[in-house]
């Protein structure tokens, strides 16, 4: 069972790749597929709901393109999910007669604490799982 599907992946792909990006420097979504390895037309889709969550900005024009809409420090992996995933615990039978429900709703709490990691964060994390890497040639 995947908690993240492939739109989240990417998702979360396209805001770490804007993250990189010093001095608030404009990418299109061209050089952000690329640099993520996403598709490009499925990125854009991807793009206009981070846009609608208020965590990614774009500027038409030629020197157009997208940027963080606030600091990376202050973006979570769960912002980022959650825009484009809803909720990862949540059954198709909402109604009040589901006797699961306090399981599911204990869970989408805990799936929230485990995301919580800021994007900031999350490079590090990347940056330090790298450095334990050993090469021998």
């Amino acid at each position: 069972m995947a908690i993240v599907s492939t739109k989240g992946e990417y998702g979360l792909t396209a805001v770490f790749v804007l993250a990189k990006q010093k001095n608030d420097e404009l990418l299109q979504a061209k050089e952000i597929a690329l640099r993520g390895g996403i598709p490009q037309n499925y990125l854009e889709q991807i793009l206009v709901i981070l846009k609608r969550a208020g965590l990614v900005i774009s500027i038409r024009g030629a020197n157009g393109g997208y940027k963080l809409a606030q600091d990376p420090k202050n973006i979570t992996v769960f912002d980022v999910l959650q825009s484009l995933e809803c909720c990862f615990a949540q059954t198709d039978d909402n109604t009040e007669k589901n006797i699961l429900q306090p399981f599911w709703d204990e869970t989408q709490k805990k799936i929230e604490i485990i995301f919580k990691m800021t994007i900031v964060e999350l490079e590090e994390f990347l940056e330090e799982d790298t450095s334990n890497l050993v090469y021998f040639i």
